[in-house]
């Protein structure tokens, strides 16, 4: 049989538990080992380096083709440094079209022709006449050979600028989404670690509820 002294003790311990502050702690308690407030912040940063790695994609191959022009670029404008020596290594390649050598072969019979119906065969007027026209011919070929080589020239120099151009417009691009997304990493991490150091705070605090509620505190 217990005491008087006994059961009225008994009775004191009993009456200092306190239900709703244990409840409360343990569901503080649980939530805060359990509970994984930090998983959004992680799923926002992997939806983040999705987005990026999709964006890079889409800019990479301008990045790629403007960096391969630099070179061929630099090149281009070095062989253009001496601008004589330029021209006289394209014409050191000029051959005369099939055209003006056709021209040159029709313009000599017709001067013979004419010189032999005249009876001035082997005149020396005829002779120099018949080399003017075919100077003549011979030069505007050149001439226009060497504007469409030129014109080429110009167009694989402004080709090679404009992929440096795609080029330069894809780095400020990829450079604006990297910053982007370096920031919202950032701020997403700093949330991130935040949220789980409040489950840690949670998780002592209901702990201290539930020592409080057997404690009468």
């Amino acid at each position: 049989m217990f005491s008087g002294s006994q059961a009225g003790a008994s009775g004191g311990m009993g009456s200092s538990f306190n239900g709703g502050e244990f409840g409360s702690g343990l569901a503080g308690f649980l939530g805060g080992m359990f509970g994984d407030s930090g998983q959004p912040y992680d799923d926002a940063m992997q939806q983040y380096q999705k987005y990026a790695g999709q964006g890079a994609g889409v800019q990479n191959p301008f990045l790629k083709a403007g960096t391969g022009a630099i070179p061929d670029y630099q090149k281009w404008l070095q062989g253009q440094a001496d601008p004589s020596g330029f021209i006289n290594h394209l014409m050191g390649q000029y051959k005369a079209s099939p055209y003006s050598q056709y021209l040159q072969q029709q313009a000599q019979r017709g001067g013979q022709n004419a010189a032999s119906a005249s009876g001035l065969m082997g005149s020396t007027p005829l002779m120099e006449q018949m080399q003017t026209n075919s100077a003549n011919i011979a030069s505007g070929d050149m001439n226009q050979w060497l504007q469409n080589v030129l014109g080429i020239n110009t167009q694989y120099g402004q080709g090679q600028q404009n992929l440096m151009q795609g080029g330069q417009g894809a780095a400020n691009a990829l450079t604006g989404l990297y910053s982007n997304m370096g920031a919202n990493m950032g701020q997403m991490a700093y949330g991130q670690g935040a949220a789980q150091n409040n489950d840690f705070m949670n998780m002592l605090g209901g702990g201290a509820q539930i020592a409080g509620a057997f404690l009468g505190l």
